[in-house]
Parts: C-alpha cells; structure tokens; sequence
C-alpha cells in the first residue's frame, strides 16, 4: 500500500544499481552533473537554481510548515562501484493512489550504458509488486531517441504524440507512454 511508504522509502538493489532517498550528503555528487545544460536539452526547461546547487534542494525554505506526507518515490541512482549518486528517478504525481508519472535523469558519463533502463525496471517491478498503483505514465520529447527506447525497454506503450504541445516550458513534440500493472503481469508471465 502507498501508505505505508509515506514515511519510510525503501532502498531498492540491482545488479549494479542502489535505488535510495537522497539525503543532504548527497550534494557533492549532485553538484558533479545535475547542473549540466546537456541533462536538460529534452527535459522541458533548463537547470533550476537548486539543481545548478544542490545544498538548496535539502534546506527547507519554510520550516514551520507542516507537510503531508508524500506518496511519491524520488531515489537517487547509486552506483554500486563508486558509491556515487550518478542519477535520479522519480515515480510522482500520485492520483487517486491509482497512477503516477516517471522521471529520470542521468550523469552524462553514465549514458548509453542501459543504467536507466536498469533502475526504472526495478523501480517499475517494486511499484506493481508493492503498491496498488495501477497504471504509469512518461511523456518524452520525440527527439530523446534514447529516452524513447528506455521506455520502450521498460514495457511502456507509446500511447500517442502531442503535436507542438507544452512540455513543462518549451513547445515541442512528446510522445505519451503508459504502463499498466496488466501489461507488466502479462510480461512476467
């Protein structure tokens, strides 16, 4: 159930790859690539100012707030050999604890080495297993060749391609992905 995940994450393990909550410690390596120009080519916008300097992203602005607890997963993607967070993927959005979005980004260094595709796999497999989400979806900008082909990977349906539309900021061509929890069953199978 998402619920019992509000508080407590789970770390998630693969051949090669921790799946786990960022923590502050994390910066340095974030500081290394999450404010590359090159991670945001297709990404909708360019790098935010706490992503060009991750310390931001782990100080809360409003402390004396009091949050809700959040259903969404966001993991930093580890690399066993090093111990380094070289990505991150994010199952978000939740609705109705019946469907969310991914998203994932990667250290350019670590590209075209099916990393990605390894995680989301895990993440995808944790999600059906574990939750009673039903469905997930991705949207990708139709020139993310490699993107496309993760998702494609992953099991994701190309559901259709939104012709010039808003992608967070900039007007291009996406293509929307799903993924139920029937077609990661029949894949199992």
């Amino acid at each position: 159930m998402l619920k019992d995940y509000e508080q407590n994450k789970p770390s998630l393990e693969t051949e090669r790859l921790t799946l786990r909550p960022l923590t502050a410690e994390d910066a340095p390596d974030l500081k290394e690539w999450l404010g590359l120009d090159e991670i945001y080519t297709y990404w909708g916008r360019k790098a935010s100012k706490g992503e060009r300097d991750p310390e931001l992203l782990f100080i809360d602005a409003r402390p004396w707030v009091k949050r809700k607890p959040s259903q969404d997963f966001n993991w930093g993607i580890v690399w066993k050999e090093s111990g380094k967070v070289i990505g991150m993927l994010a199952i978000f959005d939740v609705q109705n604890q019946r469907m969310a979005s991914v998203g994932y980004r990667l250290h350019p260094a670590y590209w075209r080495q099916g990393i990605v595709t390894e995680a989301l796999r895990r993440a995808v497999d944790f999600v059906f297993s574990e939750t009673e989400l039903q469905r997930l979806e991705a949207t990708a900008d139709i020139r993310n060749v490699a993107s496309l082909r993760v998702l494609e990977k992953c099991g994701f349906i190309r559901e259709g391609t939104v012709r010039q539309g808003k992608m967070v900021s900039v007007y291009c061509d996406y293509a929307i992905f799903g993924l139920l929890r029937s077609d990661w069953e029949e894949g199992k199978a």
